[in-house]
């Protein structure tokens, strides 16, 4: 589970942000919550804004820091680390190197992990765990490559002098297979996922064909969204260039080639009638399906996945091509108890403004970026504001009270 997402010099996060998931003392919608130990941690929490605020750019922020961990092992001597992007609008940040910070607990033990870096390499890097909830370094790195371990110093030191400048620590020791660190690589590589419209296809073929479970839960998951199909078939088949049709757009062909070279069979059914009125099964190609029912299916694997296996999902502009009430019942899927049992948590951004009600969300749930003037991302909670009971959080949000809307001439 995440507790806190820390940032600083990246993208347009110019001075050090915190995105958090431990709960406010409000006692509103305990349902809301996962308890551990003495704190509650939110399972799941939203981020409105105006476009170009920076909603978008704190999915990024989560994705590199999770493809730099579990890929950053396998850079080359003198390659550049990509996809790395301090503050462009101060001339003062560029040079800087950007951080990030992690906390969160795997099996029961809460974790600390940080790291800041630029293009050529890792400025510092360090791991605490809490044990008995009290701090234990695992490692220490610091500039030049100085590292401070407190336990199996030997064999840790082996595996500093393997790391580059330009890979993480953690990246490293992990491929080593270190046990001391394994754990907390482990959270990025298994608890982190993500997905969008386009990825999500594939993530829920290959979960809907997994197992017969898996099969009904998605079915399910398409059912109670009342869509108006009763079951599916879906597969994959491997494709490459070669194979394509001569007449097939361009476009197309990127996008299956994007997939990895796997193009999607998908067939939904439904009832329909024959001559003579009576009930028949009807079968139709995904294609002619409406963009909201694709997403929905697209969606189905992700959510199955990480609902069962108590993962983190974070996904950019959930409520796009969805209505208002398929957006709320995907959110609270993670609030109810007989769907989430092991302690998913969901992050997502959106625009649908029907969520912004205490019976749906906590205050502390909802989050806004706003640009300040410097035009970098002010990231802060509706917990902030202190307001009634019963006030219209929605109505409010719209009339500009908590900032995060556009600024329409």
């Amino acid at each position: 589970m995440l507790l806190e997402f820390s940032i600083e010099n990246f993208l347009s996060f110019k001075d050090r942000t915190t995105f958090s998931m431990v709960a406010s003392i409000d006692k509103k919608e305990p349902a809301n919550l996962i308890k551990f130990n003495k704190i509650n941690i939110l399972k799941s929490a939203v981020v409105y804004g105006a476009n170009a605020s920076g909603k978008t750019n704190l999915i990024k922020a989560f994705r590199f820091v999770s493809n730099l961990i579990k890929n950053s092992h396998k850079n080359q001597m003198g390659e550049e680390i990509s996809d790395i992007a301090p503050f462009k609008l101060d001339e003062t940040y560029i040079d800087k190197p950007s951080s990030f910070e992690m906390i969160f607990i795997k099996n029961d033990i809460k974790y600390v992990y940080g790291f800041s870096a630029d293009r050529i390499r890792v400025y510092d890097e360090y791991l605490f765990y809490y044990p008995q909830n009290r701090s234990a370094r695992i490692f220490e790195r610091h500039y030049h490559n100085k590292y401070e371990f407190s336990m199996n110093r030997k064999e840790q030191k082996d595996i500093s002098k393997r790391t580059l400048d330009n890979a993480l620590y953690l990246s490293t020791s992990a491929n080593w297979n270190y046990k001391g660190t394994k754990e907390a690589f482990e959270w990025f590589a298994e608890k982190l996922r993500f997905t969008s419209s386009e990825s999500g296809i594939i993530y829920t073929i290959k979960q809907f064909n997994e197992n017969s479970e898996s099969a009904k839960s998605i079915k399910n998951f398409i059912s109670e969204a009342d869509l108006g199909i009763i079951d599916m078939n879906a597969a994959v088949r491997d494709v490459s260039e070669k194979t394509f049709p001569k007449e097939l757009p361009d476009d197309v062909k990127r996008a299956l080639l994007s997939l990895g070279g796997m193009e999607p069979e998908i067939k939904a059914i439904h009832i329909g009638k024959d001559k003579e009125g009576k009930e028949k099964t009807i079968e139709f190609d995904f294609e002619e399906e409406s963009e909201g029912t694709r997403k929905m299916f697209n969606l189905a694997g992700p959510f199955n996945d990480v609902l069962k296996n108590g993962r983190l999902l974070v996904i950019d502009e959930l409520d796009t091509k969805l209505h208002p009430l398929l957006t709320k019942y995907l959110v609270e899927l993670f609030h109810n108890p007989n769907k989430n049992v092991s302690g998913a948590q969901l992050i997502f951004t959106a625009h649908c403004t029907h969520l912004l009600h205490e019976k749906v969300l906590r205050r502390d749930q909802i989050w806004f970026t706003s640009k300040r003037s410097d035009q970098s991302t002010d990231l802060y909670s509706l917990y902030e504001y202190k307001a009634r009971n019963d006030e219209d959080i929605e109505k409010r949000y719209l009339a500009g009270r908590y900032s995060a809307i556009p600024v329409l001439s």
